[in-house]
């Protein structure tokens, strides 16, 4: 297989009708912020506690030179009809080495849990690394105690692999990771 495709914003965002992905502009600030009010998040994707927007549009930029890069692709989760910003997803490069292989994350803002936005922000997300940028697999990587994010990733035919032991720090210290991967042909149509 030839190079890969750079991780670029998908035009025109993609949507099912239902939830659509879009890169993040400056007025997203103020809900980024305040996700990082919310326990879950901040436990689950160490985010920083109480970011002000300014800190909120830092990352952004941070983000943003990440993607000119090549390695980061950042999203914003918004619902298709209002606009609403939901939730956020990214998908990575983890290695120079193998453009084929991607990594994915998520977060939802409180409201938006519980509806299937996740599983369908994800199936969008995944159906673009497969089939447009040529990824030939993509892992996840859960926390052993957030259930509802495996959840949502078996949901789409992503495979447990194993436990990563003391894989990143935490809050209570080193913390244990579960990964998943998912292989092209492999992501599930069922609808959320």
């Amino acid at each position: 297989m030839g190079a890969m495709s750079a991780l670029r914003f998908p035009a025109p965002p993609l949507s099912d009708g239902v939830v659509s992905l879009r890169a993040f502009d400056d007025g997203d600030a103020g809900v980024a912020a305040a996700w990082c009010e919310d326990a879950d998040i901040v436990r689950w994707s160490g985010a920083p506690v109480d970011p002000t927007e300014a800190s909120a549009l830092a990352w952004a930029a941070l983000t943003e030179d990440a993607h000119r890069a090549g390695g980061v692709l950042a999203l914003a989760v918004v619902d298709a009809v209002s606009g609403a910003v939901l939730g956020a997803c990214d998908l990575r490069r983890p290695s120079e080495a193998d453009p084929a292989l991607g990594e994915v994350g998520f977060l939802l803002g409180p409201d938006a849990r519980g509806r299937g936005v996740a599983t369908r922000s994800m199936r969008l997300l995944l159906a673009y690394a497969f089939e447009r940028l040529g990824m030939a697999r993509v892992q996840a990587l859960a926390h052993p105690e957030n259930p509802a994010s495996a959840q949502v990733l078996e949901r789409l035919g992503f495979q447990r692999e194993g436990l990563l032991r003391d894989y990143r720090p935490g809050e209570r210290g080193r913390e244990d990771r579960i990964v998943f991967s998912m292989l092209r042909g492999e992501l599930t149509s069922r609808r959320s």
